[in-house]
């Protein structure tokens, strides 16, 4: 009992460091979220419930290359009231899901991070022939 006790006491305590570290909102931090997770539904709850857009999930998600349908079955919601007295959520419609897909597939720079993406090249690039 006291050997079960210690496991217990030691993974909660594992998991309040881990919580209190916070999750990366940041391009970088949700591309690296998205494309490592093996539940993607649970890392955009997480995403979301550390503050991160929405929208910029699903951006950054079809910038990554994951399919639109697999995104479309996504439950992107936040909680829309300030305290926890009233719960209510405010989720995503399938349009605007549509359309933040649509965003970070045309312009996938603006949601990939830059090791993703590549180098940026100087603008003073001379053509040498």
């Amino acid at each position: 009992m006291l050997k079960n006790t210690i496991i217990g006491l030691a993974l909660a305590g594992g998991l309040s460091v881990a919580y209190a570290e916070g999750v990366d909102t940041t391009v970088d931090g949700i591309f690296t979220a998205l494309t490592s997770s093996s539940n993607l539904q649970a890392t955009v709850d997480s995403l979301v419930a550390s503050g991160a857009n929405p929208q910029s999930i699903i951006s950054v998600a079809a910038a990554a290359g994951i399919p639109l349908d697999t995104v479309k079955d996504l439950q992107v919601c936040s909680n829309s009231a300030p305290d926890a007295t009233v719960l209510s959520a405010s989720c995503l419609r399938q349009r605007s899901v549509v359309t933040a897909y649509a965003a970070g597939v045309n312009d996938p720079m603006k949601y990939l991070p830059a090791t993703a993406a590549g180098k940026r090249q100087s603008k003073d690039v001379t053509k040498t022939n």
